[in-house]
């Protein structure tokens, strides 16, 4: 009887081993697997922190342990244990939201972790409404529309404008899905949206010359941006030109309607290429400072193929055009492209004014405003002849397309405004 007992107690030790500490069975031709418990994505604040997530492994394996490493240098791994890895994050002073992934891998299984870190916020703002937004269809190379959206509070007057006291904030986003003209409404296409300052429009884009923040009756560009659509949500993160960063979200219909009304396909009066050569031409060049909050120095030129200064009398070719310096300097002479940094000019824009426009920044003209066209893409190479003649080599395209080229030499000054 002694021996039959002794026997039982064997014959249980051995099956309990041989099912593990959990009592299951194991599956010795099953591959390791790593199991993330932490629901993803880990959304982290903006602030230097400590965090962790938990995990852990399927059918582990003899001789083997777990790595993690993290694809983005503002976050590290700083411990694995059984169970958990903590890792730290550095403060974010980005102009947004940042994202990052924590790659996992032990053998040859692999599992990646999201943790997305929020920007630090001067302002969390939430919009009720996007009363003023409208679809344009447009015609331009790269294929795209314009949604444009403005998110507020209050909404907008009868005859479209804003309220001085209300914060608004206007979107001019660019999307390929395009909106029959019959149809009465738009909605706005799910998607990532982000700020594009170089004037080359693509899907998924945000215009930065028609996008700015309004409040009290001033406006302020953006520096950066970013606009999360996705199923009647929307969530933007904006650097503003003056430094401040904000967050918007709305929730609600993205239904926007369709404008009607005939559309020029651009502010150009130009109907062909225009070239030129101006050999005797008078300028005058003034630095206004910080003109686009984004910490360059611009140099308004105002060009005239002929000006009689006692008079006034203008005739021929003039040009209207914004060179970015770097803060602080004077040296005109180089080779500028189209955008708002350094070593770019601004592409010309308009400002409505209840249906009449004023010009602003790099434009094409006649005498008395006959023909007159936004410079939006190509270059402008600045060159010094003299100390009071200048060479400027004009290559560039205006926003219906046509060339505007030729080289313009003139005698003038520069002056701070």
């Amino acid at each position: 009887m002694r021996m039959k007992r002794l026997f039982m107690l064997f014959a249980i030790a051995v099956f309990a081993f041989a099912c593990g500490e959990s009592g299951e069975t194991p599956n010795k031709g099953a591959k390791p697997e790593i199991i993330v418990e932490t629901q993803e994505p880990l959304w982290l604040d903006s602030e230097e922190g400590i965090y962790e997530i938990e995990y852990s492994i399927k059918n582990p394996s003899a001789g083997l342990k777990l790595d993690a490493k993290v694809n983005v240098d503002w976050a590290s791994v700083i411990e694995i244990r059984d169970a958990a890895i903590s890792f730290i994050v550095k403060k974010n002073t980005e102009a947004g939201d940042r994202r990052g992934t924590i790659l996992l891998s032990y053998g040859e299984a692999k599992a990646e972790f999201k943790i997305y870190q929020h920007v630090k916020v001067d302002e969390d703002y939430t919009a009720t409404t996007t009363a003023g937004s409208e679809f344009t269809h447009c015609d331009n190379e790269a294929g795209v529309h314009s949604y444009r959206l403005v998110l507020s509070r209050d909404g907008v007057k009868d005859d479209g404008s804003f309220y001085a006291s209300s914060r608004y904030y206007v979107f001019d986003l660019c999307a390929k899905e395009v909106v029959s003209k019959e149809e009465a409404s738009a909605t706005i296409p799910n998607g990532t949206y982000s700020l594009v300052s170089t004037g080359e429009l693509r899907d998924r884009a945000i215009n930065y010359m028609y996008s700015y923040f309004s409040y009290m009756g001033e406006e302020v560009g953006y520096a950066d941006a970013e606009v999360v659509v996705e199923d009647g949500r929307v969530v933007a993160n904006v650097a503003l030109a003056n430094g401040e960063n904000h967050r918007v979200e709305y929730i609600g219909s993205l239904e926007i309607p369709v404008y009607n009304a005939t559309v020029t396909e651009g502010l150009s009066t130009l109907t062909g290429s225009h070239t030129f050569n101006i050999e005797d031409g008078v300028f005058v060049g003034a630095f206004v400072g910080d003109l686009m909050y984004n910490g360059c120095n611009t140099c308004q030129v105002f060009m005239y193929e002929y000006l009689d200064p006692i008079t006034g009398e203008e005739r021929g070719d003039q040009f209207q055009i914004d060179l970015q310096l770097p803060a602080g300097s004077r040296d005109v002479c180089g080779t500028y492209t189209h955008g708002t940094t350094a070593g770019h000019f601004i592409p010309g824009s308009a400002e409505d004014l209840g249906g009449q426009y004023m010009q602003q920044n790099s434009w094409y003209m006649t005498a008395g405003y006959i023909d007159f066209a936004p410079l939006v893409r190509g270059t402008i190479k600045v060159e010094k002849e003299s100390d009071t003649v200048y060479i400027f080599t004009i290559d560039t395209v205006d926003d219906r397309g046509n060339a505007i080229k030729g080289m313009f030499r003139g005698s003038g000054e520069f002056i701070d405004w």
